[in-house]
């Protein structure tokens, strides 16, 4: 497997670094290839949002990552992306963050980083996968639509921080957590429960579809589902939804 990052595209503007790493893939172009832009014009992330991507102010990349998983097994790439975001964000910039099930990354309560794996699967077979990241670094200030819901690292501890000095410590952590994600997955899904508190005995509310369902946590699933306990005893795998805790 190829260093992650051992090819760097960047660009001072793309649609969308997930489009132009996906449309790389599709030609064959190695594993660990990272395209990143300064800014997107048309930045997405989970079920279609818009991601807020204005010049300079943060970090966005998509790498193409060809795992040795099965599709059933790769929505652990996403816990793994958390877990690095997450580390890179305590253990360098001093923040105290949170990862909410699925793939959102947390600071005092509000998303300063979303993650969007996107996968080519053929006859049952995972062909690639495109990990995007996106990393809100110097904003001040967001659209009315996301002001109260997301953060940055300037907002949450007044530093001003450049993408490439964001970019060095994450791809180290995300190489480690990638590797594990194939040889110890078990060791990816017990360090994403250590960061956050969505995973394990927290009662939350899920939407998921037009379904809402109000249960406890019991962790996650080999294949990266959240177990949860409904108050009837009836406990449930979710794969995709919409989550918020509710009060302790």
């Amino acid at each position: 497997m190829a260093k992650l990052g051992s090819t760097l595209h960047r660009f001072d503007s793309l649609t969308s670094t997930n489009d132009f790493a996906r449309e790389l893939a599709a030609r064959g172009t190695e594993e660990g290839t990272i395209v990143i832009a300064r800014r997107q014009t048309a930045g997405r992330g989970r079920q279609g949002r818009r991601w807020s991507s204005p010049e300079g102010s943060g970090l966005y990349l998509s790498v193409i990552l060809r795992p040795a998983l099965s599709p059933a097994r790769s929505s652990i790439i996403a816990l793994a992306a958390g877990v690095a975001v997450a580390e890179t964000l305590a253990l360098d910039y001093g923040l105290t963050p949170d990862i909410k099930w699925p793939n959102d990354v947390l600071s005092g309560g509000r998303k300063i980083s979303g993650i969007l794996v996107e996968s080519a699967i053929e006859k049952d077979l995972l062909q690639y996968a495109i990990l995007g990241i996106g990393v809100n670094l110097m904003q001040e200030e967001f659209p009315e639509e996301i002001r109260d819901s997301a953060t940055s690292i300037l907002i949450e501890s007044g530093r001003r921080v450049a993408p490439e000095d964001f970019l060095k410590p994450l791809l180290e952590r995300l190489e480690r957590w990638y590797r594990a994600c194939m040889s110890r997955p078990e060791e990816v899904r017990a360090r994403w429960e250590e960061l956050s508190s969505y995973g394990r005995g927290r009662r939350v509310r899920i939407m998921s579809g037009d379904e809402r369902v109000e249960a406890t946590t019991r962790g996650l699933h080999e294949s990266g589902a959240l177990i949860i306990e409904l108050e009837s005893g009836e406990v449930r795998e979710i794969v995709s939804g919409e989550i918020t805790l509710r009060p302790l």
